[in-house]
């Protein structure tokens, strides 16, 4: 029996074909730390590919395909061997590698950029445990291969941020100390603490807080705390407040009952410290006798160099260098290059202390007209950027109401300051108002609903015209207007009755004239609708008191009247 010859070809294609896509699987998975991925995967691909073709030259015993597997996946492993090599994670290879940024400060790796020919892309986001300006997070793998890296996105950290809302309980009761405690575990930076004589109070007890529950971390909280009371209060020895954070420097004055005032200056010191204090450190001062000056630190003094001259990178370098802020934004500006700086907001040799924010505006270059998907976007844009339009708006049966038809401008078209941009916007389409006049309330209102009409309807007069036929309209029959317009018809409230006024004792009210007229004015009009009756006071002669019909009353019972007119009914008064 003859046995099945081992296909060593096949099972050569399968092994290669398992360890390429294992390969692609990892390469995917690491694809940040890789930078010639295109190249990279041209040859994984070509492998996976002659791969299945051989596969399928060996099971379709086709010879072509087959004779081709040993040689072509030889080539190419070695040749992506070397590739990868080159290119990959850094590990092999003497080329030049993307430093670790991750610690350092922002201006190291802008220098860094700068030197090396690759835009360093800044995100900031806040952090409570990463210093402001150093570096958290970037995109591309320390010790990656430098070939082919032209960008690299940076985190930086913004701080702490301050906006955010935090819950603060009440410490009303409870040792100064826990809530100093609470207020370092919350960030928070803006609290108060005023102390105050109390005799019902321990010394260092809070007295008062004033916000509890859910605050920002920037908002005021003041508390106040006792001193106990002011027969137990003792001289002291000044403290030495020197190099202490204005926070902690004035606590302790406080809680000595030490008058004080706060002078700022800069100084080599760290912004917010103490730099001199008018009293000596020992010397024994009263409680509330003697008024300390604290002289604090702003920080050093920085001297603005010449923003104007400076590329962004060099201004963002300064910046972090001396530990100030920085707020980018850019306009657009035919006299001024792209990316270069517009305005900033310190001119040069002013003065500014640390943690001072500056604002720089750079060129978009010269504003052009871009194109836009809607009339809010454009509206939106114009706004933005200060652009002068004017708009008009015409019938089109073809653009939807609401939408622009064209500008007077086309796209990428330069923009000159003082002329505004003319966009015509669709009215949609034209509609003729019909002649309503004659016509019944539900006839108008079918015609209104299929033309697209916002038609509404109030009465007139009484006349011979039948009820519900239009009289009149505020829209002239005949005249063009915009699919929604409103129009307002006006309806006959058909012919006039005639009733007969009955008016009985029991409507009256002897002695009480405002009570007769209530009751006469309810039963009219219950009886008598269209009808409008006006009621006068009058003096009589004829009754011996108030609420009778007036013996020369105009209405009296058995009087006629009629819808649409308006009648006097008099009552007595004495």
């Amino acid at each position: 029996m003859k046995k099945n010859k081992i296909n060593y070809n096949l099972i050569v294609s399968i092994v290669v074909l398992v360890i390429v896509l294992g390969l692609s699987i990892y390469f995917f998975i690491n694809r940040s730390s890789l930078h010639n991925l295109k190249l990279i995967a041209l040859f994984l691909g070509l492998l996976i590919t002659v791969s299945i073709l051989s596969i399928i030259g060996e099971l379709t015993k086709n010879k072509k395909l087959a004779f081709i597997t040993p040689l072509v996946i030889i080539i190419f492993a070695v040749a992506s061997f070397f590739i990868i090599k080159k290119t990959g994670t850094g590990s092999t290879g003497d080329s030049e590698k993307v430093p670790n940024f991750v610690g350092k400060n922002v201006s190291e790796a802008i220098t860094w950029g700068a030197n090396k020919n690759v835009e360093i892309t800044q995100n900031y986001e806040y952090s409570d445990t990463v210093l402001e300006n150093v570096i958290f997070a970037q995109d591309i793998l320390a010790n990656s291969m430098l070939d082919g890296v032209d960008k690299i996105i940076i985190t930086i950290s913004g701080g702490i941020n301050y906006d955010k809302k935090v819950v603060l309980p009440s410490y009303v009761g409870q040792d100064i100390e826990t809530f100093i405690a609470e207020k370092e575990a919350l960030y928070l930076n803006n609290v108060i603490i005023k102390y105050e004589v109390n005799d019902y109070n321990m010394r260092n007890t809070i007295i008062s807080q004033s916000k509890t529950g859910e605050i920002r971390r920037s908002d005021e909280v003041k508390v106040v705390v006792s001193l106990g009371k002011k027969s137990e209060l003792t001289a002291v020895n000044m403290p030495d407040l020197v190099g202490k954070e204005l926070f902690d420097a004035s606590l302790l004055l406080e809680q000595n009952a030490i008058s004080y005032e706060i002078k700022y200056s800069f100084s080599d010191q760290a912004k917010d410290t103490v730099v001199s204090q008018s009293v000596e450190a020992g010397e024994v001062v009263k409680p509330f006798s003697t008024k300390v000056t604290i002289t604090v630190s702003k920080g050093s003094k920085i001297i603005v160099p010449n923003l104007l001259t400076m590329s962004v990178s060099e201004i963002v370098k300064w910046v972090t260098d001396n530990n100030l802020k920085i707020s980018l934004s850019d306009t657009y500006d035919s006299k001024t290059p792209v990316g270069d700086v517009v305005s900033a907001n310190y001119k040069e040799n002013d003065e500014v202390s640390e943690g001072t924010t500056i604002k720089i505006v750079t060129s978009k270059g010269p504003l052009k007209m871009p194109s836009f998907k809607s009339l809010n976007e454009f509206r939106q844009w114009a706004n933005t950027y200060d652009v002068e339009y004017d708009e008009e708006y015409v019938f089109s049966n073809t653009v939807p109401k609401g939408n622009i038809i064209k500008f007077s401008l086309s796209t990428n078209d330069l923009i000159i300051d003082g002329t505004p941009i003319v966009v015509t916007i669709s009215s949609g389409k034209s509609l003729t108002i019909p002649n309503f006049v004659g016509k019944t309330k539900s006839e108008i209102t079918t015609s209104c609903n299929n033309l697209g009409l916002n038609c509404s309807f109030t009465y007139g007069a009484y006349s011979t015209t039948p009820k519900d036929v239009a009289t009149a309209q505020n829209k002239k029959a005949g005249s063009t207007v915009v699919s929604g317009t409103s129009v307002l018809i006006t309806l006959s409230k058909g012919s006039a009755k005639t009733y007969t006024a009955d008016i009985y004792e029991s409507q009256l009210t002897f002695g009480n004239a405002d009570a007769t007229i209530n009751t006469l004015k309810t039963y009219f009009a219950s009886n008598y609708p269209g009808v409008t009756f006006k009621f006068v006071k009058k003096k009589t002669n004829q009754y011996p008191n108030s609420g009778y019909i007036h013996e020369s009353s105009p209405i009296k019972d058995g009087s006629k009247v009629t819808q649409g007119t308006t009648y006097e009914v008099w009552i007595t008064i004495k």
